[in-house]
C-alpha cells in the first residue's frame, strides 16, 4: 500500500523509534533509516533528568519533571538549515496528491512535503527576508511555523530529543533554550517564558497548494544520498491505537490517530474529524466564535482544505493530541456517547 493511501487511513504521525534510527548530527558517514516498523517502547519516554541531553533546565517556567527524555540525543534528528527549493514541475517527489505543509508570507510561498518533514521535523528557512522555522511534530501530527527573530537575535532551531506535555522540544543553538513546538514558547533556558510569533500554515495536497500559490517552490530532499524518502518510518504508528504519553483527557469513541482540524476563537474550541466529515458528504460551512469557516476533507490524502479569517486559529492534529491540548474541545456533529450499562 502506498504512502498516500496509508495517510488516508491514519494520516501523518510519528514513531519515536525514528530518533534511535536517524543519522547522527552533522556526520557524513552515517547510514540513513529506510523504514521503521516497531511500536515506540515505553522506555523511550524515560525519567526526568537534571540536565537532559546536556541542556540546563535550572531556569524554567514549567515543572522540572514535565521535561522528559524522548529517546535520542540532540540533533539525532537533523534539522534542515540550508534548505533548497525547486519549482513544482521539477519536484517529482511531490506530485499533486502528496500532502505538503504550505507557508506563504510577504508574497513568497514554500511547500514542505510532509514525508520529508517526518525525517527532519525542522526547517530553518527565510521568506521575504523574514527568518522562519517550519516545524512538524510527527508524534502529534501538528505542523507549526514560527518567526525566528527574538529581539535583536535570529535563532536557529534544532531537535532536542526531549518532550514536554506530549510535544517535542525544539532548542535554539544561540542560547540552548528549549521551546515547545505546539506553543512556540520557551519553557527552559535563558529565554524561558519568551513567546515566538506564529504564522498560519495549510497542510493539504500539493495540487491544492499550487492552486493557491502557483509561484510556490518545493523543498528539495535534503539528504537524498542517505535517506530513501519514498518510505515512511511511521506506517505502523499511523494505525496503532496506542498513545505514546500520558494525556490530560481522552475520548476513545474515535481512533486516537484520526486526523482532525482543530479550530479556536476566543474561548471556543471545536474539532472537525475526518470520519465525521466524510459521513456528512465531505464539505461543510460552519461558524466558530462568530467567524465562518469552510472545510473540505480530502479522504485520498487524509487532509483538510479550508478557508477561514485570520481571527480563527486553525490546527491540523491527531485526535488524541488535540483532545490532550484542549480537553474542553467540542466536536462538530458529535455522536452521543454510549450509555453506561445498567447494574
Amino acid at each position: 500500500m502506498d504512502v498516500v493511501r496509508l495517510r488516508a487511513l491514519a494520516p501523518l504521525c510519528g514513531l519515536l523509534v525514528v530518533w534511535a534510527l536517524a543519522p547522527p548530527s552533522q556526520g557524513e558517514g552515517a547510514s540513513a533509516p529506510d523504514s521503521a516498523s516497531a511500536e515506540p517502547a515505553a522506555t523511550e519516554l524515560s525519567s526526568p533528568a537534571s540536565s537532559p541531553n546536556g541542556f540546563s533546565i535550572e531556569k524554567r517556567v514549567v515543572p522540572r519533571e514535565a521535561i522528559r527524555a524522548g529517546g535520542p540525543d540532540r540533533d539525532r534528528i537533523r534539522s534542515v538549515d540550508a534548505p533548497g527549493f525547486v519549482p513544482p514541475q521539477e519536484a517529482t517527489w511531490s506530485p499533486p496528491p502528496v500532502p505538503v505543509i504550505g507557508l506563504a508570507f510577504g508574497g513568497e510561498a514554500h511547500a514542505y512535503p510532509v514525508h520529508l518533514m517526518e525525517y527532519h521535523q525542522v526547517v530553518n528557512d527565510e521568506l521575504f527576508g523574514t527568518p522562519v522555522a517550519l516545524t512538524y511534530d510527527p508524534l502529534t501530527g501538528v505542523p507549526r511555523a514560527w518567526k525566528r527573530r527574538v529581539g535583536d537575535r535570529v535563532l536557529e532551531f534544532g531537535v532536542s530529543g526531549l518532550l514536554y506535555e506530549g510535544q517535542f522540544l525544539l532548542y535554539d543553538r544561540e542560547t540552548e533554550s528549549l521551546w515547545a513546538q505546539y506553543e512556540g514558547r520557551a519553557v527552559a533556558g535563558p529565554l524561558a517564558g519568551t513567546q515566538l510569533e506564529g504564522l498560519r500554515v495549510h497542510q493539504e495536497p500539493m495540487g491544492i497548494w499550487f492552486q493557491r500559490y502557483n509561484a510556490t517552490v518545493v523543498l528539495e530532499r535534503p539528504l537524498l544520498k542517505k535517506i530513501d524518502y519514498r518510505h515512511s518510518p511511521y506506517e505502523v504508528y499511523w494505525v496503532s491505537e496506542k498513545i505514546p504519553f500520558e494525556v490530560r483527557a481522552r475520548d476513545d469513541r474515535y481512533h486516537p490517530k484520526e486526523v482532525v482540524l482543530g479550530v479556536q476563537a476566543g474561548g471556543e474550541r471545536r474539532a472537525y474529524l475526518g470520519s465525521i466529515l466524510t459521513a456528512e458528504g465531505g464539505r461543510i460551512v460552519d461558524e466558530v466564535g462568530g467567524h465562518k469557516i469552510r472545510i473540505r476533507y480530502d479522504s485520498e490524502s487524509g487532509t483538510f482544505i479550508w478557508e477561514a479569517p485570520e481571527a480563527l486559529s486553525v490546527t491540523d492534529a491527531y485526535w488524541f493530541a488535540w483532545k490532550h491540548f484542549h480537553p474542553d474541545t467540542g466536536i462538530w456533529n458529535d455522536r452521543p456517547s454510549k450509555p453506561a450499562p445498567a447494574d
